[in-house]
């Protein structure tokens, strides 16, 4: 009976290993990828309602300072006087320029946001994987990102690593006619095959 068990488990595990080797000769190969970030869409919301929160507070405390400025110029040159009028029209004008320009900041800093999550999420660049293990990046087959980078399928998942780093592990999603998403917590490569 032990033998029988010892035996099974053998042959599972060999199973396993061909099917892991079957799926890595599969997969390699020249593809165009596509990197999405679910999570920094997120982070990324989160930082434009941070960047309008703040800048409603500082247009709330500039339209106050505004206010607590003409009163004083009113009291210290009388109300109807031609210098108050002019002082406070002066003043006025500053905290509209003031906020102005705090609106031009959101824009700006709304439009920074987009561009970056424009840029990282969506990012297209090709990638080779080799069947012996390493895969290479950029539009040039020879272009590699560190100091080495490497793949494998074991156990039905996908391994990347660069050379002395600790493994990111994916789950394989098989879409057909040789695309493939690798699915991690916090990115996906949307790959297909060229």
């Amino acid at each position: 009976m032990k033998y029988i068990v010892f035996v099974a488990l053998s042959l599972l595990l060999l199973i396993s290993c061909q099917s892991d080797e079957a799926k890595q000769q599969e997969f390699a190969g020249h593809y165009q990828v596509t990197l999405h970030l679910p999570e920094a869409k997120h982070e990324m919301e989160k930082a434009k309602e941070e960047v309008e929160e703040e800048l409603k507070k500082a247009k709330e405390e500039i339209k106050t300072e505004i206010e607590k400025a003409k009163k004083e110029i009113e009291s210290e040159l009388g109300e109807d006087s031609h210098s108050s009028n002019a002082a406070g029209n002066f003043v006025e004008g500053m905290g509209q320029l003031a906020q102005g320009l705090a609106g031009l900041g959101e824009g700006l800093g709304k439009m920074g946001i987009d561009i970056g999550q424009g840029i990282i999420d969506g990012l297209k660049f090709k990638a080779e994987f080799k069947p012996d293990g390493t895969v290479y990046f950029g539009k040039r087959s020879k272009i590699q990102i560190g100091a080495g980078n490497h793949w494998e399928i074991r156990d039905g998942k996908f391994y990347l690593w660069e050379e002395g780093d600790e493994k990111k592990e994916f789950n394989m999603k098989k879409l057909g006619d040789g695309k493939w998403d690798l699915i991690s917590s916090d990115l996906i490569f949307h790959l297909e095959k060229i």
